[in-house]
């Protein structure tokens, strides 16, 4: 009697030993990058009606530049109310995106409102894919500079966005773009790179006297 207890028991250890345990599932994982010490260069846009410059990355080039585009495009809203647009493209290379640069001509204080309200309309829109938002300014009246600059965090299209104006007759809308599917958790390394030469971009801007 005793054998047949031992022996039912040593059967019962070994196949529960022998039951396949369940997946556990791996976290999901994403590249690593090996990104650069930040330097910089500086980007001058030489534009007909008004030219600026700034510091950015040594990464980024000026790319193509478009005079007073009429193409059905709803960032051209502003051409209703302005009498100069203009759109410069940086590339920022091996990040694989790119910084768009909308460049506006006005004449009233009313005009610079509406270019300020369409600037924070676009960022409101992109607020409907995001986590969290924060913005900085740049005040600096000794340079007729003043700007803000939005950090969209979240699967926006847009982590960057921002604009630029003199308070008087120039105004520049931008922002900066990836050439992929928005993917916070994947792209939050390059997103927190790029933050800093932002950061520099928007304490170096300056218009061309």
């Amino acid at each position: 009697m005793k054998v047949r207890r031992i022996l039912g028991l040593l059967l019962l250890i070994l196949f529960s030993s022998c039951k396949e345990k369940s997946p556990v599932p791996k976290p999901r994982s994403y590249l690593r990058l090996n990104l650069p010490n930040h330097e910089y260069s500086k980007m001058h846009i030489i534009h007909p009606c008004f030219s600026y410059n700034f510091d950015f990355g040594s990464y980024g080039s000026v790319g193509d530049f478009i005079l007073n585009d009429k193409q059905p495009f709803f960032y051209f809203e502003p051409q209703k109310f302005t009498q100069f647009s203009s759109r410069q493209i940086i590339d920022i290379g091996y990040l694989n995106g790119r910084m768009e640069l909308f460049s506006f001509k006005f004449q009233t204080k009313d005009s610079l409102k509406k270019l300020i309200d369409f600037s924070c309309d676009l960022v409101d829109e992109d607020k409907i894919m995001i986590d969290s938002d924060s913005y900085q300014r740049v005040i600096d009246s000794k340079n007729s500079v003043y700007g803000t600059m939005f950090y969209l965090r979240g699967n926006s299209a847009h982590n960057f966005r921002f604009h630029f104006t003199d308070s008087t007759s120039r105004f520049v809308l931008g922002f900066l773009r990836f050439n992929c599917t928005p993917n916070y958790d994947s792209l939050r390394p390059v997103i927190d790179y790029l933050k800093v030469d932002m950061d520099r971009m928007l304490s170096s801007f300056r218009w061309n006297k």
